[in-house]
């Protein structure tokens, strides 16, 4: 991820003339073919791994390995019916009554038809799922994806992966954790980049990362997996396995019930314990074993998480027969948390403390990651805190100290897996998403609003946390100890940490459903400066001129900003004293296939308030209370100036392959001296 190019990009795309940036965008004919979406691993065993990839078509699927780059002497082109051999090929080629590009329809072969179907991706396309076996332990290989001869991925040393230990074995183990982080935004950016800076400075790659959930933001729509998680951690993602836990904004789309839905599409995880632990049977929970630690994976959005439930029911059992040096668990909704989010006062966050953390701490789990709660908070080593998080914590806590080695020392267990020994619970929600808080949880050591991840690393019978900020400091750091035989103390009076004061100039809390920075990586759909169609002088009769077939003969062509006043204004309009002025604005644009965009948003400056609308349909307003055209009302004065990013909204249900059709209208306020507006259209890349 090259964030400093991207930016540059961002600010030459606002300052270059029309002239010099085309002001429309179709898909490139011209390329070469391209992943669909980049290969990925998903769930690595002892003696196997997937390679997962998308590509728009049928191919001739063919995955090459081996333990030297220059030496892919195993091959796997089995195509299988069954998960779990071969390459298992999904499709995404609509149904029978819908009308279909021809390039697509002649796809639908019986052949295709039969194949597993993707829940929501584009037209056309094919995933596969290979699972290589045969694997040794704790070995390198290097892999290559084809098409029946043609080599499709680059030879490169990033495509490898090393298979874990032999499980139960002692060696060092270092992960990633992160959540909230699926924006396609600077933050997720510089979080990422970050820890890609930190593990290469230490010479010290990651085995693995876990994700804590809403990766896809908004909606856990396929598209917005695909820009916000698979295209900006791709790196990544080709050299490590990702282990996900479903959050709230996957389950816009997916359902942990079902196990259908683009998350479920875009992972692949273990149902039948093929990575060591209990079988659960679904994919919306699991476990697996690495090295000497076990790890749990639940689902805290959709599914019952009572103790007579499947889930908590799987839990306890699995937790029964662990047998690892190290517990840890995971999942979305944190049971302690005042970040952006209360756990006092939503019902998954208050469930999971009451019901789930009892079997948790009486199975002896040493940590328990979440994210949902957009900050960064660490506990103190607790055990036994079910009630309400704004209780004190007496006797629920074990060891008040920092929990740093070179400060107050390392919270200290007895060897082995012990019940209620102390749990360290660890919210990091902090990974892309606009972060807020609402006070301070008496049983957190560290409560920070900086944008970050944390780095986890196991070493024989120490466990040590690090959270590293987007400029790549360490702002905490922890460790605990499993060694010999301790005595659990819980303390009356311990520590607490200082109350929060709520400050008077408190943003208000994003929200993620709709972005409100414009995305790191994008293509210009319109070019500033560029030509639209235009009326001043006059409103027009009700919102037929929105519309694609509009008849526009008597509009005149401008290049924008249009207005007067003050500012970057390129097309004069006539000033209209005593009542509200207007302007309206028209534009064509084309998209070669609507259901492969992610977002679109106006980058845009104006004074004082506009309307938005894609094919007759509205999609943004901003400074303008109620109603539209000669009948607006409520026009506020802008204050601000300069650019502001406005996605549209409702994407899905208003842009169309082929020719689309964007319209403006933009009022000042009566007491205004300006109007202006001056856009420019991004397309998420």
């Amino acid at each position: 991820m090259h964030v400093c190019s991207r930016m540059t990009r961002f600010i030459l795309s606002w300052l270059v003339a029309a002239a010099a940036v085309p002001s429309g965008w179709s898909a490139d004919t011209s390329a070469p073919p391209a992943f669909v979406r980049a290969p990925y691993l998903q769930f690595s065993s002892t003696n196997s791994i997937y390679v997962v990839w998308r590509w728009a078509g049928p191919m001739t699927p063919v995955v090459r390995f081996g333990k030297s780059m220059s030496a892919l002497n195993h091959e796997l082109s089995y195509v299988s019916a069954d998960s779990g051999t071969g390459i298992v090929i999904r499709t995404s080629l609509g149904t029978n009554t819908q009308s279909l590009p021809s390039k697509w329809q002649r796809f639908r072969t019986e052949e295709n038809l039969k194949l597993r179907k993707l829940h929501s991706a584009p037209l056309g396309t094919f995933q596969y799922e290979a699972r290589l076996m045969g694997l040794a332990p704790a070995t390198k290989y290097y892999y290559a994806v084809y098409d029946g001869k043609r080599r499709l991925t680059p030879e490169d040393t990033s495509y490898s992966f090393t298979t874990p230990p032999m499980i139960g074995k002692r060696q060092p183990v270092r992960f990633w954790v992160l959540g909230d982080g699926g924006t396609g935004r600077q933050e997720q950016a510089d979080v990422f980049d970050a820890m890609v800076t930190f593990t290469e400075r230490e010479k010290h790659p990651l085995d693995f990362w876990l994700h804590l959930g809403d990766m896809a933001y908004g909606t856990g729509r396929d598209m917005e997996f695909q820009s916000r998680f698979f295209e900006s951690y791709e790196p990544a993602l080709r050299s490590s396995v990702c282990w996900p836990t479903m959050g709230n904004h996957e389950g816009f789309t997916s359902k942990g019930q079902t196990g259908i839905g683009p998350y479920y599409d875009a992972f692949v995880m273990p149902r039948r314990a093929e990575v060591g632990g209990l079988a659960s049977g679904t994919e919306a929970y699991y476990s697996f074993e690495w090295a000497n630690i076990h790890f749990i994976c639940l689902n805290s959005h959709d599914l019952d998480r009572k103790p007579g439930g499947p889930m908590a029911k799987w839990l306890k059992a699995d937790l029964e027969k662990a047998k690892a040096d190290w517990m840890i668990a995971f999942w979305h909704h944190p049971p302690y948390t005042k970040g952006s989010h209360d756990a006092d006062k939503e019902k998954d966050m208050t469930e999971m403390r009451q019901h789930i953390m009892p079997i948790i701490e009486s199975g002896g789990v040493d940590l328990v990651l979440a994210g949902h709660s957009h900050i960064y908070e660490r506990s103190m080593l607790i055990d036994g805190a079910y009630g309400s998080t704004n209780s004190v914590a007496e006797n629920n806590v074990m060891d008040d100290g920092d929990g740093d080695p070179n400060g107050d020392g390392a919270y200290r267990k007895s060897a082995g897996i012990h019940p209620h020994q102390g749990t360290v619970a660890i919210v990091s929600g902090n990974a892309g998403a606009a972060m807020s808080r609402k006070g301070t949880v008496p049983l957190m050591k560290r409560t920070m609003m900086e944008y970050g991840s944390v780095i986890v690393d196991v070493d024989g019978d120490t466990l040590t946390g690090r959270m590293i900020n987007r400029a790549g400091k360490v702002r905490d750091l922890f460790s605990l100890v499993k060694k010999g035989k301790v005595e659990p103390v819980r303390l009356a009076l311990p520590w607490q940490p200082e109350e929060y004061k709520k400050p008077t100039n408190e943003v208000k809390t994003v929200d993620y459903t709709v972005m409100s920075t414009a995305p790191v990586d994008f293509k210009l759909l319109i070019a500033k400066n560029a030509e639209w169609q235009y009326l001043a002088g006059k409103d027009p009769t009700g919102l037929d001129w929105t519309k694609k077939d509009f008849d526009t003969s008597s509009w005149k062509r401008g290049q924008a900003g249009f207005g007067f006043g003050n500012g970057e204004v390129r097309t004069e309009l006539p000033r209209d004293r005593g009542q509200v002025s207007s302007v309206y604005l028209r534009k064509e644009f084309s998209v070669e296939q609507a259901d492969r965009v992610t977002e679109i948003g106006l980058m845009v400056d104006y004074r004082d308030g506009f309307i938005v609308y894609l094919n007759g349909r509205e999609v943004a307003r901003q400074n303008i209370g109620r109603s539209s055209g000669r009948n607006v009302q409520k026009i506020k004065t802008r204050e601000s100036t300069g650019a502001h990013y406005v996605p549209l909204k409702d994407l899905s249900r208003s842009l169309k392959d082929g020719v689309n059709v964007l319209a403006i209208e933009a009022h000042c306020a009566p007491e205004s001296l300006d109007l202006l507006i001056d856009p420019a259209v991004l397309l998420e890349d």
